[in-house]
């Protein structure tokens, strides 16, 4: 209703659709872990999604890998007023598969919802002034200043996150937890952490005096350890979706850390955290 009374000056909120390349690059990853996905559209994307849940909300291990590579190409929604693009196609939000959307529900705390509001309540008043109650430089003013402050709020409770995380696994000294293999390659493995949906890397070179490290890339990892006062020497071989026990470590500056494996043996006796399944939908 908003575009059809106001064609040149609605709020509107537009998602453009996601990064090629790396949504290319995602999806390769995801077929050579045996995931199927049908990246043409987003229902496509949810569908894969939505089959790899318990009770269709609680993501499994898999779920999780495949939300984390899709998220790595998705692009960030924005606010826009009618009239910026010539093609109605660009107001298309590729999340939820509408050619035209706006914020409406939360006019208490955010200001692009609370100019729908205006807009609606001068059409429902029979406003005939073509702008209605403000013009196109004004939605769209708005419209920039509201993006920009959303990304920067989302910025700034991303990195309190990390900080927080980092300074727990900083005083921990190394917080084991599961995770889940999601690349190898010729010198390093990734894995996710479950619980942090934190990817964290594991280079050979920082596996301990005498390790073995071999690989095939983009395949297995073949990890053997010698043994070591009441340890025995074991071997462990990694493939991709494999669930493994991690280790984080802090790094030495803000926001950075580590992973290490810790050999089999040594978690004899250890609690490990596991995955609960948290759930945590963001604005759309």
């Amino acid at each position: 209703k908003l575009y059809e009374c106001y064609p040149g000056n609605a709020i509107l909120r537009r998602h453009p659709g996601p990064k090629e390349n790396v949504l290319e690059s995602s999806t390769e990853l995801l077929k050579r872990m045996g995931v199927e996905v049908d990246t043409s559209s987003s229902k496509g994307m949810q569908q894969a999604l939505n089959a790899h849940t318990v009770a269709g909300l609680k993501p499994t291990p898999t779920g999780l890998v495949i939300a984390s590579l899709l998220a790595k190409a998705m692009t960030l929604a924005t606010y826009h007023s009618s009239g910026e693009f010539e093609e109605f196609k660009e107001y298309h939000h590729y999340g939820l598969s509408m050619d035209l959307y706006t914020h409406f529900t939360s006019p208490i705390r955010r200001y692009p919802d609370l100019i729908a509001h205006r807009q609606l309540q001068a059409i429902l008043e029979g406003c005939q002034e073509e702008d209605g109650p403000m013009s196109f430089d004004e939605v769209s003013e708005i419209a920039e200043r509201s993006s920009g402050k959303k990304y920067a709020s989302k910025q700034a409770s991303d990195k309190s996150g990390e900080l927080f995380l980092w300074l727990f696994v900083r005083e921990q000294g190394l917080v084991l937890e599961e995770g889940v293999v999601i690349e190898i390659g010729d010198q390093s493995i990734d894995i996710l952490v479950l619980r942090f949906g934190l990817q964290v890397r594991v280079w050979k070179d920082f596996l301990g005096d005498g390790v073995e490290f071999q690989s095939k890339e983009k395949h297995w990892a073949h990890i053997s350890w010698p043994a070591k006062g009441e340890l025995k020497a074991e071997s462990v071989r990694y493939e991709l979706l494999d669930k493994v026990v991690v280790g984080i470590k802090a790094g030495k500056q803000l926001f950075k850390t580590s992973g290490v494996l810790p050999r089999p043996g040594s978690l004899v006796g250890k609690d490990i955290v596991t995955y609960d399944g948290v759930y945590a939908p963001e604005d759309v």
